[in-house]
């Protein structure tokens, strides 16, 4: 394999880790500040994809329609999945963590059923848009020039989730809410507003993650129940709440199945969760997570 080969491995690894790490930061943000588990992370990014395909065909496949669906899509299911907060989950945020995860999956499978019914059982294909329909040509070879976008993408809403949570005041508030909910709420701020909004915010990023792979692979019903298990994974690997780690964690595994790919093909796909086990086995909280530790 020559340094081309190496290159052009690397870059498709990329693009998968791209994909792995939309699906899983906003895990890793709701993880991190509402201390929950939210297995219906795999449910939002695949109504993200198909309301995105409805929006691509609704604009005619147009570049201008592109752009707009990946305004307009995300934040429809960012609401949708705000008010399920407010109806359901909040009220289990005191309970045992069980209740929470029964409630999250509980989510996913009604999720998986609601696009069942919506857009059926056969395999959509958005449409991709006429900008990025043509290569980029790289040491005269091509690569997919919407692979190269959404590479950009993945990098760019990485620096914006450490913007809104480093450097806002909304940011301040949900790093305070997540370390003390009681002494935040005495001091007037909104908590269950702020969950709420956190919630949503952590929605839209995997609803921009199916928005962005729409035009690149087949869409899928149980598409979300994969997702999911990938976000869960990635989440272990970093660490609990972890973002920088989610960002390695995704790379990490993206480019070990690009690799792995080319050793055995039939197996790619199981070389993250063997990464997985060395991880749990080395550092049983994370790449960048802390150990708890129990009084």
């Amino acid at each position: 394999m020559g340094v081309e080969d190496i290159l052009f491995q690397s870059l498709s690894g990329l693009t998968t880790a791209m994909i792995y790490f939309l699906i899983a930061a906003g895990l890793t943000l709701i993880l991190g500040v509402l201390k929950i588990m939210n297995f219906a992370q795999g449910g939002i990014y695949m109504l993200g994809a198909y309301t995105a395909y409805s929006f691509m065909k609704l604009f005619g496949g147009t570049n201008l329609g592109f752009f707009l669906t990946l305004l307009i899509a995300p934040v429809l299911v960012a609401l949708f999945f705000c008010l399920l907060e407010v109806v359901l989950l909040r009220w289990f945020y005191e309970k045992p963590a069980l209740y929470i995860l029964l409630m999250t999956y509980g989510i996913l499978i009604v999720t998986y059923d609601m696009a069942r019914m919506i857009w059926g059982w056969i395999i959509k294909t958005a449409p991709m848009p006429p900008m990025f329909q043509r290569p980029l040509e790289i040491f005269g070879r091509f690569f997919p020039l919407y692979n190269v976008f959404l590479i950009f993408m993945g990098f760019f809403v990485f620096f914006l989730i450490w913007f809104v949570t480093r450097k806002t005041n909304w940011g301040k508030k949900m790093r305070a809410a997540s370390d003390d909910r009681e002494m935040t709420a005495a001091l007037g701020i909104n908590v269950p507003f702020v969950f709420t909004s956190v919630f949503g915010f952590g929605a839209w990023i995997a609803a921009i993650g199916g928005a962005l792979v729409a035009p690149m692979a087949g869409l899928a019903t149980d598409m979300g129940i994969e997702a999911g298990i990938t976000a869960f994974v990635v989440v272990v690997i970093a660490g609990l709440g972890s973002l920088p780690g989610a960002l390695l964690a995704a790379f990490i595994c993206g480019e070990v199945q690009a690799f792995g790919v080319l050793v055995l093909p039939e197996l790619a796909i199981a070389f993250m969760y063997v990464v997985m086990v060395i991880v749990l086995i080395v550092r049983p909280w994370g790449i960048f997570g802390r150990p708890v530790v129990i009084k």
